[in-house]
């Protein structure tokens, strides 16, 4: 990999998963000073979530209903217990925190069983897990994402979302990448059966932001914007003024695919790049 000979990364020896060398680091911070600044919501900045979730989140987002082999749960020995008593794998039990499988998870329950009057906005970041069963470069299970997020009427939710679209194609533009912005469709905010994919497409639910990561990628998406309808408002029963369960829109930003990207797109040396943040 060309990047761990460059000082990029390091592996770990376990697919998807890699550390990060300092180098690297640095271009994220920068990225995310840029995307601070594209952010019309006037966000000083982030909110770090916890790398964790309550269950009963993502239970009650039904996360689980569409990737159930993706979802990390989390163990630990029960209270008492002496591993070196039994076999330890019989002594622990799951806890009631997932490991994090998008930042948003997390947005939600802060406004969850209310009625709001007016947009919420939201910025926030923090680390993700997701059971990929690929060796691909970019493929990450462990990885950090950037997530804008809205809870609003119908109207401004999309209105919101096509905004962004438009931003974050000025955005990767102006950082050197060549981007492709399709269409797609996965049960992102619902069980699979209730949004499939031909019906995703139609209603115009998700555009992905594909470049090259690596020598001879066909396309990786390293940013999605996403509308959900009323779902999220529907589950976390949050009410817009009088118009019934709220809306929602992301826009949700891979920050290490992103860094591979640029480091695709200008190669190694820093003094050749474009100013990113």
């Amino acid at each position: 990999m060309t990047t761990t000979k460059a000082g990029w990364v390091l592996p770990t020896g376990i697919p998807g998963l890699l550390s990060f060398t300092p180098k690297f680091e640095q271009v994220l911070a920068n990225l995310q000073t840029a995307l601070t600044a594209v952010d019309p919501s006037a966000s000083p900045g982030p909110t770090w979530y916890a790398p964790v979730v309550p269950r009963a989140n993502i239970d009650r987002a039904q996360y689980a209903e569409s990737f159930p082999q993706l979802l990390g749960s989390v163990h630990a020995l029960r209270t008492g217990e002496n591993p070196d008593a039994q076999d330890p794998a019989a002594a622990r039990s799951e806890t009631d925190v997932v490991l994090a499988p998008a930042i948003c998870y997390s947005v939600y329950p802060q406004i969850a069983d209310s009625t709001v009057g007016e947009a919420h906005f939201f910025d926030a970041v923090g680390h993700c897990y997701r059971h990929e069963a690929t060796s691909e470069y970019g493929r990450f299970r462990s990885f950090r994402m950037r997530e804008f997020v809205v809870v609003a009427g119908q109207e401004e939710a999309w209105q919101w979302r096509d905004a962004w679209i438009a931003r974050t194609e000025e955005l990767f533009t102006r950082l050197g990448l060549k981007i492709s912005v399709q269409q797609a469709s996965d049960p992102f905010f619902g069980p699979g059966d209730r949004f499939m994919r031909t019906s995703q497409i139609q209603q115009d639910l998700k555009y992905e932001f594909h470049t090259q990561v690596y020598d001879g990628d066909p396309g990786t998406a390293i940013a999605s914007a996403n509308c959900h309808k009323d779902h999220l408002g529907e589950r976390f029963a949050i009410d817009f003024a009088d118009q019934g369960p709220a809306h929602s829109s992301c826009m949700a930003f891979g920050l290490e695919r992103t860094v591979s990207a640029l480091i695709h797109a200008h190669g190694d040396n820093l003094d050749d790049w474009p100013e990113i943040g």
